[in-house]
């Protein structure tokens, strides 16, 4: 089959990847990485919030990511922006991510910090990868982390999940 095959829904498909303080209860986005099939990923970081605590800031994190909260503080863009700009990329496209219950709760705290509602539902790319191929995920990661590997920063790590996508394709039933 081909690598056009139209979107399952007939929505667009995109892929979201976040960074974090942390994994702990109180950790907060950092990053947030997003990019629609055959499209150029983007990514923003994101200042620290007022209600963010730097108590929740994980020195581990850091060291995976290399994004300190000076960083963020200096070149962060507000809560409130980035949660509208990811509405109105995400407003007609089914989202995906690989691990979308630690990026849902950081998006949770992105959008409670900026006093907006999501318009989008996080899926998890599992499912539409077993939309089009018997390939397990496991499978198609391991392939793509060949040239585009998992870097624990949002933009990059969205290219993986395209080229997943993309294998996924190639591979199709």
């Amino acid at each position: 089959m081909s690598e056009t095959l139209p979107p399952i829904s007939g929505r667009q498909i995109a892929f979201i990847d976040l960074e974090a303080s942390g994994l702990g209860p109180k950790s907060w986005p950092i990053e947030v990485g997003w990019g629609f099939h055959g499209w150029p990923a983007r990514s923003m970081l994101v200042k620290p919030h007022a209600s963010w605590s730097l108590e929740a800031w994980e020195k581990t994190a850091e060291e995976l990511h290399g994004i300190s909260p000076d960083i963020l503080v200096r070149q962060g863009t507000a809560a409130l922006e980035v949660a509208l700009v990811l509405n109105a990329a995400f407003a007609n496209a089914d989202v995906y991510s690989d691990a979308p219950s630690f990026d849902g709760f950081w998006l949770y705290r992105l959008y409670e910090a900026a006093g907006v509602r999501a318009n989008f539902r996080l899926n998890n790319i599992a499912s539409l990868i077993s939309a089009v191929t018997d390939t397990t995920p496991e499978d198609l990661f391991a392939q793509a982390n060949e040239t585009e590997p998992h870097t624990h920063r949002a933009e990059q790590d969205v290219r993986q999940l395209q080229l997943v996508y993309t294998l996924a394709l190639q591979e199709a039933r």
